[in-house]
């Protein structure tokens, strides 16, 4: 009985080690929930992906306001160059953040309509400082094109890389329409339109670089040919000196007239330039020979140097202060004096006696 006993006891036990060795084996796991499994881990990569890309999506840049109304024929010529040298880093700068949209949104290889409205924002803070900064060239050209010839060669070679970046942001306009269009029929995007957003994306980088390159000298070259027209003037020497006093102050308003007619038209030629320098270093002449005070009248001395400054000043582009230094020099010349005669001078002086 015993024997019988401690045997059933002994299978028992056996049973039960089996038993508990058994149930310290993983179970073969099957195919639902290792298909569960992973379903859940994709969507746990989706959620915080979007997470990345909501967050991304709320960071587009502020819309370009512009500022009111700017008189350009009120601007130096360097502080227009600066206007316009701000514009194009402006522009190469929304390209690139343009550039970098695109990536963002493309490197799921999808693209989502919020994705087409956040890469359009950066688009058009791009197109809108090409656009600003190719108006100001206009401006430039304008005002300028007679009397500047390095700049303008300089200008011309940033204009030609604006337009290609221009064309390169119309790529990617032209690739965004596509791909919104398809999204709006309720299809996926084609691989095909992705890669071309990217290509353009890629390409308007590079000549937002190219623009960037070109334009780093702006400021420079315009100051070297500015002081380089200051010191082409300095050689100028007179060659029709007043004999007289009268003479003397006739040349002065000479000079303050032709300045005036030259400006008339809010720009400048070099020749326009030359002739007036001409004329001021003649009246100056007049001014160092006979413009001491005495009977006739009182020292014109005094303004000798305004000559030279205000063509110094037309030499650098900076119209405005010409125009306000034109005005005071005129009004203290004083009245005209007539042919012959040496009424009117400044002070009020006699003329010259017969």
């Amino acid at each position: 009985m015993k024997s019988r006993l401690r045997i059933v006891l002994s299978v028992f036990v056996l049973a039960s080690m089996i038993l508990a060795c058994g149930s310290q084996t993983p179970p073969t796991a099957s195919p639902d929930v290792v298909n569960t499994a992973i379903a859940a881990t994709q969507q746990s990569q989706a959620l915080a992906q979007a997470t990345v890309n909501s967050a991304a999506l709320t960071a587009i840049p502020m819309t370009p306001t512009p500022g009111p109304a700017v008189e350009y024929v009120n601007l130096t010529e360097e502080e227009l160059a600066t206007l316009i040298d701000q514009a194009v880093a402006e522009a190469v700068s929304a390209t690139g953040q343009a550039a970098t949209a695109v990536t963002e949104s493309t490197t799921d290889d999808a693209v989502t309509t919020d994705e087409v409205v956040y890469v359009y924002d950066y688009y058009y803070y791009a197109d809108y400082y090409v656009e600003y900064a190719e108006d100001l060239l206009a401006e430039y050209y304008t005002l300028y094109s007679d009397l500047a010839t390095d700049m303008i060669i300089e200008l011309n070679a940033v204009e030609s890389e604006l337009a290609q970046l221009n064309d390169t942001l119309t790529s990617i306009d032209s690739s965004l329409q596509e791909i919104s269009s398809t999204l709006e029929q309720g299809l996926a995007v084609a691989e095909e339109s992705i890669a071309q957003l990217e290509s353009a994306a890629q390409q308007a980088q590079i000549n937002a670089q190219e623009l960037q390159t070109q334009a780093q000298d702006m400021i420079s070259v315009l100051q070297a040919e500015q002081q380089g027209r200051v010191d082409q003037l300095s050689q100028i020497q007179p060659d029709n000196i007043p004999t007289d006093k009268i003479a003397a102050l006739q040349s002065a308003f000479a000079f303050v007239d032709f300045a005036n007619t030259a400006m008339g038209d809010n720009k400048l030629s070099r020749d326009e330039l030359t002739n007036l320098a001409q004329l001021g270093k003649n009246a100056q002449s007049g001014f160092a020979n006979f413009g001491g005070a005495d009977g006739v009248g009182p020292d014109l001395t005094q303004f000798s140097g305004k000559f030279d400054e205000i063509t110094n000043q037309l030499a650098r582009g900076q119209m405005p202060q010409a125009r306000g230094n034109i005005s005071q020099f005129e009004s203290s010349l004083g009245s005209r004096p007539s042919p012959g005669a040496g009424g009117g001078l400044p002070g009020g002086g006699p003329g010259p006696r017969p």
